[in-house]
């Protein structure tokens, strides 16, 4: 890590193989407050793995369609609030309805600490317009019944 210092980075996201949660364990508990699980997180399970006996990372990255949908996502975010888990909501390339879905869920729950919904704007061609607004950078659900979303 001491080579990486001087760069500023605030955290890193998933520097071991995802299978080897005891080597992110192993590291020292002021650098694993700096990481981010995301491949090593699929399920509920593997989160309570990941803050079980000891966190062994500091911030759990949570994308929709990795864990199956709202649903488990919520208790994801639920298990990482218990632990004093930070979250950041990511994404694949995805439509505008699953973004708007992350956006609202990520809201909704106060360990959520960084945003990295933009999938979206990597598609050529999305089969719905709205869900979300983007001002000055900032990502913001609209004043619209369900996710906003409404079919081109």
């Amino acid at each position: 890590m001491s080579s990486t210092e001087q760069l500023g980075l605030e955290f890193l996201e998933q520097p071991l193989p995802a299978q080897d949660v005891a080597a992110l364990r192993a590291l020292p508990r002021q650098l694993r407050e700096r990481i981010a699980a995301d491949e090593s997180l699929l399920d509920e399970k593997d989160a309570l793995e990941l803050v079980r006996p000891a966190p062994a990372c500091g911030i759990f990255n949570i994308k929709l369609m990795k864990c199956g949908g709202v649903a488990p996502a919520r208790g994801i975010a639920h298990i990482a609030e218990l632990a004093g888990v930070r979250l950041m909501w990511g994404c694949m390339d995805e439509s505008r309805i699953s973004i708007a879905a992350a956006l609202h869920t990520a809201l909704a729950s106060p360990a959520t600490r960084y945003l990295d919904l933009d999938g979206s704007f990597d598609l050529e061609r999305d089969v719905v317009s709205g869900g979300f607004s983007v001002q000055d950078g900032i990502l913001r659900t609209l004043d619209a019944p369900g996710l906003g979303v409404s079919v081109l």
